[in-house]
């Protein structure tokens, strides 16, 4: 049988937890990394990495407005792959649909761009 020490399990548990905590800290991206992937997509490497066709912000929000039928909607892109349903990419995202409401719904939305520009259509 063996048995243990509860101090020896706690010290364990703390330190493991300041390991992480500190290994999450030194490799976050500074506020500036962040600006600047967000202002200059190219700068993002997995992005840029990828030759995926992403939409522009402003556009995406455009053709996600579109597709919900709203002029309020708000919508963060996060990480985009091809989209293996049809063309184009498909990207996580951050939305609301209207701005009065207060948080933030998490999904996935299929982007293509079409001759009228880029189309949106929510997947998840």
């Amino acid at each position: 049988m063996i048995m243990f020490n509860a101090g020896t399990l706690i010290l364990a548990a703390a330190s493991g937890t300041l390991v992480g905590i500190g290994g999450t800290l030194a490799l976050y991206p500074t506020h500036d990394q962040l600006s600047g992937a967000i202002a200059e997509p190219a700068l993002c490497a997995k992005l840029a990495a990828s030759g995926l066709e992403i939409p522009p912000p402003a556009e995406a929000l455009e053709a996600f407005r579109r597709a919900k039928n709203t002029d309020q909607a708000t919508l963060r892109i996060g990480e985009c792959s091809k989209n293996i349903m049809g063309p184009g990419v498909q990207c996580t995202v951050k939305y609301k649909l209207r701005t009065s409401w207060k948080g933030e719904g998490d999904g996935v939305v299929a982007f293509s761009r079409g001759p009228d520009g880029w189309q949106a259509m929510q997947l998840q």
